[in-house]
């Protein structure tokens, strides 16, 4: 199994007011600083990528627009990392499910990290968020 040290993701998510949960600190220890590129699943010869770098994406994104997402949810959620082309960014809640947000849309990528990895490799329709 994959171990990555996760300190600096846990000063800057930590300092910019998340809240860490375990689950994401399960994940990032896993995952952290993982970059995946991979086929677009629309757009054929094109190429589409994620990455689980948590200070980059926590610094990428307003933190009142993470509230807003938790309470859309109905639970607090905390950065990941970002997707598609790193205009989402992605967020895990103390269940581990995975949601995507982008301004006003919000969509649930897995219920698992490892469903939302497999959602973001191969093109699986995102529910939406109200």
């Amino acid at each position: 199994m994959r171990v990555t040290e996760i300190s600096a993701y846990e000063h800057t998510l930590y300092e910019r007011g998340y809240p860490v949960h375990e689950s994401v600190l399960q994940f990032l220890r896993n995952f952290g600083g993982l970059r995946v590129v991979h086929p677009h699943s629309r757009v054929a010869n094109t190429e589409d990528r994620f990455h689980f770098d948590a200070s980059r994406a926590a610094n990428s994104i307003d933190c009142l627009r993470v509230k807003d997402y938790s309470v859309r949810v109905g639970k607090s959620l905390c950065v990941i990392g970002q997707a598609r082309r790193e205009y989402m960014v992605l967020l895990m809640d103390s269940d581990g499910r995975v949601y995507a947000g982008y301004d006003q849309l919000l969509v649930k990528v897995g219920d698992s990290p490892v469903d939302a990895i497999e959602a973001l490799c191969t093109g699986k329709r995102f529910s939406k968020v109200p």
